[in-house]
């Protein structure tokens, strides 16, 4: 708060001592020009005696409230007259430099009371002892979990069983937690908002480990919706509402309260719906929703952010959707959709609503899935046996010249996805394998992660006949799991669907010779050991390892004698890779040595200068 210049002017009061100590607690509005009495009135208890002292006390904190919370001139004026006078100082310094005064004139009352114990009623005893509890709270900013946890509970304990006429400041200031919390939770960024709004819980409960520690989503509680998070708010100004006092000040906030209502049931995620009709997979297989907006797709129907207060449903091929979309991605910012649907989908439908979303310019899809949940603590809002999680499908166009766009659009891997299922291309040739159940898919993926190792991308073209679970079987094999096979699939709106998909018989061998020449299959051995340091040694087996995922690119059956990959250094740099094997073709080697010197970029010795050569040999590993 901030001192003002001018000292606002009312009648002089003239009532003596003995009437206000008989009137008692001062319940006249806090703000406006029913404060501007106050300095005078609060010089006269001051000079009443212990208990007048304590009126005026009660009063100075319900004038630095109405200053405070209310932005009067008036409340502040007549707070720093009965201070003492002005300060010098602004905002968070004039607001602690009137706690400190007002903390001072607690603990001296204190004192008295003490000294004194007939002076004061019990309850005129605990009012002080209140005081001196929100007062010494007030002091101190949060600046740690610790803290803030420390500073809500004892505004709570003040709120719930606190003397009336401190119980009603501290709502104050548990109202303003939450207020502060949702107003910064809704000016971040949408990704960090769910960490920050679940701050405002604070205002009723001490312990949210259960949200904030880095748990699977199978094991968190639901975030609590934003109607529950501002039922909090509602909760405290409710409880001030009923004292006339306070009135004024809650009509003044009225209007920014209303367009923080509407900006917070706008912009905050929502609690998924535990009752859509989803895909369901095995625990694991999905990961952390974005909390992205959603567009929820039953057969005939497509509602946009179902759970909000203003839904918006439209037919799955209605044009609208397009700029419907568009808007929810505009507000987000992020460039994500939660695909919410039901599998029983028809196709048509389906692909109406993917291409919409192309349309609409979003960069990921999430298909929403449901997992089994662990079993939750009711009190933190546990109760349902399925979570929602997300099978990302990021879209690639065809002028999305973004890093990410371009290597899903270069990735070796091709999957084709129609109604009669997925088929593989590879460096431009498709393999025969035509996986009909989900066994015989994930044994093709597993094949191509070892074939590929150094892959970690898919490129993905959809036909308009697909079903919703079939993209969410492939898309729970390629990219689904703890450990997934691949990182990332890339759908291409712009790919051609082939309809002729004529398999490379030579694509298949390879597919057999790359696996067979995975790093569980070679016996390696190097050569320079002694040349160099224990620690440089070190990091050139390191740094070799790596590149054991380069050996498939040979393609071919290892010879007897191994094939050598020699690495020469120079001034700490590497400067020449040349690979070498008898009966393997050129092509394949110089394919081998690229994969290499891609996978060695950056890689220097530490401290040899001195000219340094390296083979690394590898050899088929004898069978046992």
């Amino acid at each position: 708060m901030t001192s003002s210049a001018c000292v606002g002017r009312g009648e002089r009061t003239t009532a003596p001592q003995q009437e206000l100590l008989a009137a008692g607690w001062i319940d006249g509005e806090t703000v406006g020009a029913a404060a501007v009495d106050d300095a005078e009135r609060l010089a006269v208890l001051a000079e009443a005696g212990l208990r007048g002292r304590v009126l005026r006390l009660d009063r100075l904190l319900d004038l630095y409230d109405g200053a405070r919370f209310g932005r009067d001139k008036d409340a502040r004026e007549s707070l720093w007259l009965s201070l003492g006078g002005y300060s010098s100082t602004r905002g968070i310094d004039a607001s602690r430099e009137v706690v400190l005064r007002l903390l001072d004139e607690a603990y001296a009352l204190e004192d008295l009371a003490l000294a004194q114990p007939e002076a004061l009623t019990e309850a005129e005893h605990r009012f002080v002892a209140d005081a001196i509890m929100l007062l010494s709270t007030d002091m101190f900013l949060p600046d740690s979990a610790e803290s803030l946890i420390t500073a809500t509970l004892a505004y709570r304990v003040l709120a719930e069983d606190g003397h009336p006429r401190v119980a009603d400041n501290a709502h104050w200031r548990l109202y303003d937690h939450v207020r502060g919390v949702l107003a910064g939770a809704v000016e971040i960024g949408p990704e960090l908002r769910p960490d920050v709004l679940i701050h405002a819980l604070y205002a009723e409960r001490e312990d949210l480990s259960a949200w904030l520690e880095d748990l699977a989503p199978h094991a968190r509680p639901p975030l609590p919706s934003p109607s529950e998070l501002w039922s909090l708010l509602e909760r405290h100004r409710d409880a001030l509402a009923e004292l006339p006092r306070w009135r004024p000040v809650l009509a003044a906030r009225a209007p920014r309260e209303a367009e923080l209502h509407d900006t917070v049931m706008a912009l905050l995620p929502r609690p998924r719906d535990p009752g859509w009709v989803l895909a369901e997979l095995p625990q694991g297989t999905g990961q952390h929703e974005s909390l992205a907006p959603v567009a929820l797709l039953e057969p005939g129907s497509l509602r946009l952010e179902p759970s909000s207060t203003k839904p918006r449903e439209f037919g799955p091929r209605d044009p609208e959707v397009v700029a419907a979309v568009e808007g929810l991605l505009a507000r987000d910012g992020r460039g994500t959709m939660l695909l919410a649907s039901a599998p029983d989908v028809p196709a048509p439908e389906y692909a109406a609503t993917l291409q919409a979303l192309v349309a609409a310019r979003a960069a990921v899809i999430e298909l929403a899935v449901h997992e089994p949940a662990l079993a939750r603590d009711q009190s933190d809002g546990g109760g349902s046996d399925k979570v929602v999680v997300a099978l990302p499908l990021y879209v690639a166009r065809a002028d999305d010249l973004g890093a990410g766009a371009r290597a899903l659009r270069d990735s070796r891997i091709h999957v084709q996805l129609s109604g009669r299922g997925p088929r593989v291309r590879v460096d431009g040739r498709w393999l025969s394998a035509a996986p009909a159940l989900p066994s015989d898919l994930l044994g093709l993926v597993q094949d191509l992660r070892r074939a590929y190792p150094r892959e970690h991308t898919v490129s993905l073209a959809l036909a308009d006949n697909i079903r919703h679970q079939q993209l969410v079987d492939l898309l729970a094999t390629l990219s689904g799991g703890i450990t997934p096979s691949f990182l990332a699939v890339g759908w291409l709106p712009d790919a051609k669907i082939d309809a002729e998909m004529s398999a490379d018989p030579e694509l298949d061998r390879a597919l057999g010779l790359r696996i067979g020449l995975g790093a569980e299959s070679l016996a390696v051995s190097r050569t320079g050991a002694e040349a160099l340091p224990a620690d440089e040694w070190a990091r050139v087996v390191q740094a070799t390892d790596a590149i054991l995922s380069c050996v498939p690119e040979l393609e071919t059956a290892l010879p007897k004698a191994g094939v050598t990959l020699t690495l020469s250094f120079d001034a700490r740099k590497l400067v020449r890779v040349e690979a070498d094997g008898r009966r393997v073709a050129r092509e394949r080697l110089d394919a081998y040595e690229g994969c290499a010197r891609d996978g060695l970029v950056g890689f220097q010795l530490r401290e040899h200068e001195a000219p340094f050569t390296t083979s690394l040999v590898v050899r088929a590993r004898a069978s046992e």
